[in-house]
């Protein structure tokens, strides 16, 4: 048997026998929670520099790495020389609109459970050092009840958290996550869905009230955009002074 055709059985008998073994996550403590951020970063990976650009904001952060792209290396490299950031994987899934591309190593809604194991091993391989995973695109299959309960067993019995990036209204995955008695957050804002300086603006001004009322928010921007970056630079200090603060997305699990 090569180690290819081995790791994938290994994976398998996890999904399929042990982990029903395994005690559930914890969920949070009941303890009030005030003016928390919990900014993730997606899409990084494809341009070293524009993951730069939010390294370079002293506040933690949790920084979204697609796999198997030309700088995933070395962003990963960078971001674990940053004590105030943390790394999880920018899972591709396939959308609901087929035509969308979600990239090398993607679920789709045709993946089977044995198939999808073995392509988040190899995802995982590609990502050294992640904590937790969220979805890139996915909007079909998270939807799907079979291929999120395996993916959720397998952070589960990986180690890692999961975060429904919500790109689908009817995201199966709340319910799929209580089954299981598996803790997953769904974020909270999209900061960058149109390029526009102004409309990011207002959505962080809307995520930052969103922490005010809730007690916390996830709040989802994008590497490649320079006015998120400069969005949370230019009002990081002043918010500190309001009484907010940022957070690596792993304490929300913990």
């Amino acid at each position: 048997m090569n180690v290819r055709v081995f790791w994938v059985c290994f994976s398998l008998i996890l999904l399929n026998g042990c982990v029903s073994d395994l005690p559930p996550i914890t969920e949070l403590p009941d303890g009030p929670r005030e003016k928390q951020l919990f900014v993730v970063i997606d899409d990084a990976g494809l341009v070293l520099e524009e993951t730069r650009q939010f390294l370079d904001i002293p506040v933690p952060m949790t920084i979204a790495v697609l796999p198997h792209q030309r700088n995933t290396t070395e962003v990963c490299r960078e971001i674990a020389l940053d004590p105030l950031k943390e790394i999880i994987i920018h899972q591709p899934m396939e959308a609901a609109d087929s035509s969308q591309n979600p990239g090398t190593g993607a679920i789709l809604g045709s993946t089977t459970p044995e198939q999808a194991v073995a392509l988040l091993d190899w995802n995982l391989n590609s990502v050294p050092g992640a904590v937790g995973m969220n979805n890139h695109m996915g909007s079909k299959v998270t939807e799907d009840p079979v291929l999120m309960r395996t993916v959720l067993r397998y952070c589960r019995a990986r180690g890692l958290f999961f975060l429904d990036s919500k790109t689908a209204y009817n995201s199966i995955v709340p319910r799929v996550a209580q089954a299981e008695q598996i803790h997953v957050e769904q974020r909270d804002s999209f900061l960058d869905i149109e390029h526009d300086r102004e409309y990011i603006r207002r959505m962080w001004s809307s995520a930052i009230g969103t922490a005010r009322e809730k007690g916390y928010a996830v709040i989802i921007g994008h590497a490649w955009s320079e006015e998120t970056a400069a969005a949370i630079r230019d009002s990081y200090e002043t918010l500190q002074a309001q009484g907010y603060t940022f957070h690596k997305l792993s304490e929300l699990y913990k």
